[in-house]
């Protein structure tokens, strides 16, 4: 089923037609038109006619339709639509094989009935909640923003060090005993949250602390994405690539495309020197807080560019 479409989605003609790939019951199926994935439900329930559109899928109910080009399988009438919509890469294939296999489930489990529901449902599924998607896209443009000011003040591209293990890695950017933990506040405050044992160790450890604004005079996510691929001369590799792409799975795509930013401020500290406890009790782990970096000494831009070297 899954490489039935996705040769129809490379094969199909996009001429806005809408092609039969797969039926799926005497109601439902799977088609295709200009590149994008359709999942339809004959609309047997009379639902009204109504038009959401999220970030990966667009329902449109009691639509009419009147033929569908190659199989006469299903007679014109009223139809429920979902449409999955690829982001400008086109499908993750983890997430075409869900919507497939959930689309399929669906029909066999419940007769294609309770659309509206089961729309929300995948919808629910297919993104982080607004709040954490927010703070994705707010956490990675600080820390880009972090590795293009680097190259702009010292040349030093650590684009290829950046998230080495993936997006769990201990720290943003990693150089063996030496490591940057990137924090990017979207506020005025001087707080950042801390998870103690993993900035104050035994390794070489610095905190960035970034300072954004939303601003209509910035850029976008994908605007300082595209800036830096761009870019003749830097981060020209195959990790960074491949985590920008992770990354941004973990965003909402319309807001890496609207919403705009402007760095206020870039802080660096030493974390051996901003270490509020001398010793943690046994009995105390996973410690995370607040920690206030009001008084706490920055480390001089002419101080950072020389540490690098020992990089």
């Amino acid at each position: 089923m899954l490489i039935a479409i996705k040769n129809a989605l490379n094969t199909v003609p996009k001429d806005g037609a809408i092609y039969l790939v797969r039926k799926l019951s005497e109601n439902t199926g799977f088609f295709v038109t200009n590149g994008h994935l359709l999942y339809l439900v004959y609309n047997f329930e009379n639902i009204d006619h109504r038009s959401l559109l999220t970030d990966y899928l667009l329902l449109t109910t009691d639509i009419e339709i009147h033929s569908f080009k190659n199989n006469q399988t299903f007679s014109s009438g009223k139809y429920n639509v979902l449409e999955f919509l690829p982001t400008d890469k086109g499908y993750d294939e983890n997430n075409l094989e869900s919507f497939v296999n959930l689309c399929i489930s669906h029909t066999e489990f419940m007769e294609g009935k309770s659309f509206v529901r089961f729309f929300f449902s995948l919808n629910e599924l297919f993104q982080d909640p607004k709040e954490q998607q927010y703070k994705n896209l707010v956490g990675l443009y600080g820390e880009l923003s972090f590795i293009k000011y680097l190259c702009q003040t010292t040349l030093v591209d650590l684009s290829d060090r950046w998230h080495k293990g993936g997006s769990s890695d201990k720290y943003d950017i990693s150089m063996g005993t030496k490591n940057i933990e990137v924090k990017t506040t979207a506020t005025v405050d001087e707080e950042v949250t801390i998870k103690h044992a993993q900035l104050f160790n035994s390794d070489q450890n610095y905190l960035v602390v970034i300072c954004i604004e939303e601003s209509c005079s910035g850029n976008t996510l994908n605007q300082l994405i595209v800036s830096m691929q761009e870019d003749p001369h830097h981060y020209n590799n195959y990790n960074f690539a491949l985590n920008v792409e992770r990354e941004k799975k973990r965003i909402s795509p319309v807001d890496a495309d609207n919403k705009k930013f402007s760095v206020k401020s870039i802080e660096i500290y030493n974390a051996k020197e901003i270490n509020p406890f001398v010793e943690i009790p046994n009995c105390v782990s996973d410690l995370t807080y607040k920690l206030d970096l009001t008084e706490k000494r920055q480390i001089p831009e002419s101080d950072w560019k020389k540490k690098l070297d020992d990089f």
